[in-house]
């Protein structure tokens, strides 16, 4: 079973790589720091940044890919009302990606599944998809709750 696990995340990687080149983005240059045994790559999806993870299992579970994409930055933390109005949004208006929260003032939008089987249209998907959304609801976030989108920030 771990030669399956380990030759899923090589051929993620290829996958992934293939889709960044069918949107005309350069997978050598777009590539960032990853975890040991991982691999990362940066793409620009409307005023969304989305990082695509590659990230190693282990002897009992595959590798996964992840697609995140940090929309909002709340000033002082995030409220619970705020809080609230994410899980309300993650239950009723977000098919295939979910809110979530990083250092509990970062708003991000992330999508995840197991490398095995992964197809390029189940990557372009998830990218499409954190990509959209993250593009729509930062502009919402912000107007709703305050803070800052994190295309705003540099």
């Amino acid at each position: 079973m771990t030669g399956k696990l380990e030759k899923g995340l090589a051929k993620a990687r290829k996958t992934v790589e293939n889709v960044l080149k069918e949107l005309g983005v350069n997978a050598v240059e777009n590539e960032v720091e990853s975890m040991e045994g991982g691999h990362a790559w940066q793409v620009a999806r409307g005023s969304a940044d989305v990082m695509v993870s590659l990230v190693p299992g282990n002897d009992h579970t595959a590798g996964r890919i992840r697609v995140v994409s940090p929309i909002v930055k709340m000033d002082g933390g995030i409220s619970l009302e705020a809080a609230v109005r994410l899980l309300e949004l993650n239950g009723t208006q977000l098919p295939g990606v979910a809110f979530g929260l990083i250092q509990g003032d970062m708003v991000v939008l992330v999508a995840e599944r197991t490398v095995l089987d992964l197809n390029q249209l189940e990557v372009q998907e998830m990218l499409n998809m954190v990509g959209y959304y993250a593009d729509m609801y930062d502009d919402i976030l912000v107007a709703e709750f305050g803070g800052t989108r994190i295309f705003d920030l540099d």
